[in-house]
């Protein structure tokens, strides 16, 4: 396990409730700190406080920096179906994305009627209906916390870390850390961040998410980045196999990931993905129970690689 994610996950495996996350801020100040970076929070209330009050934590100059390097640290809510990410699928995804609330929907319509028929009380069915379909849709909000958080996304917050604490001072300058606050809360972290920071509109972002397990780095550009020749080939040139695990820049074919990095006008995900037949390649949130040291040691070197080589 690496030494960061082994923090995260003995004291701070759960960062969702704003204690927790006040908690973790704190210890990852320091950390940063520590590192010679002086960061900075950066506050944002969310309209309707949908997703209530959001923190980012930034260090570097965004303004200056060439490079941005972003990872979500807050968890969220324990789903009911097991999540899945299929990055190069994106009809696929989104079919398994509806099940949930299609399940909810037939649920609360065949709890309603049984209730009901048996009563032989078909006004009330309507009602109760309604009822079971704002429970549902409360549980987004108020069910109860995911705990398996090794892979979304304490292993990007480690990667992050280590990326950070092994930069050169002469490339310090260049690169800019946002550890984004609100990645379960309709990416309002990242909005945030950008509203605050405009310039970063213009700017290649790169969003570590979900890279702890899984035989491949799957490296995705949006519409955008995969026509900026430049930086895609600083890419190739940075980032390396390891002794398990393969590098890949995909630059073709349908992509879709659904992290902060959509929030990003000249983004990049970068994830871990195994392949499963009839689904392509996959990624599975809550599944890992360890952070591959591997991975955390390529792309910490592909990281600092780029942040040389990148104009």
């Amino acid at each position: 396990m690496n030494r960061f994610a082994d923090r995260m996950a003995r004291e701070f495996p759960v960062r969702r409730k704003p204690t927790e996350k006040e908690k973790f801020r704190l210890w990852l100040v320091g950390t940063l700190r520590e590192q010679g970076y002086q960061p900075k929070l950066q506050h944002r209330e969310t309209a309707l406080r949908i997703g209530g009050d959001v923190t980012n934590v930034v260090a570097g100059d965004p303004e200056k920096a060439k490079l941005i390097l972003v990872a979500h640290y807050d968890t969220g809510v324990r789903t009911l179906l097991p999540p899945f990410y299929m990055p190069t699928r994106p009809l696929t995804a989104f079919l398994y994305l509806a099940l949930t609330p299609v399940l909810a929907l037939l649920g609360s319509f065949v709890l309603s009627f049984a209730l009901t028929f048996p009563l032989n009380a078909p006004y009330l069915t309507l009602p109760l209906f309604l009822v079971l379909m704002v429970t549902a849709l409360l549980y987004l909000r108020f069910g109860p916390s995911e705990t398996r958080n090794l892979n979304d996304n304490t292993s990007g917050v480690a990667a992050l870390l280590e990326t950070s604490a092994a930069l050169t001072p002469g490339c310090r300058d260049k690169v800019a850390f946002a550890f984004l606050d609100g990645g379960f809360g309709g990416l309002s972290g990242a909005k945030g961040f950008r509203a605050r920071y405009p310039s970063a509109k213009e700017k290649t972002v790169i969003n570590v998410n979900c890279v702890a397990e899984g035989g491949e780095l799957l490296i995705l550009p949006n519409k955008y980045s995969r026509w900026d020749g430049e930086v895609l080939d600083a890419i190739l040139d940075s980032f390396e196999n390891g002794e398990h695990t393969t590098t890949f820049l995909k630059t073709d074919g349908l992509i879709y990931y659904p992290s902060d990095n959509r929030a990003f006008r000249h983004s990049f995900a970068i994830c871990a993905c195994e392949t499963l037949r009839g689904f392509g390649r996959i990624v599975r949130p809550a599944k890992t129970a360890d952070v591959d040291s591997e991975k955390i040691e390529l792309l910490k070197n592909g990281l600092c690689k780029l942040a040389e080589t990148i104009q």
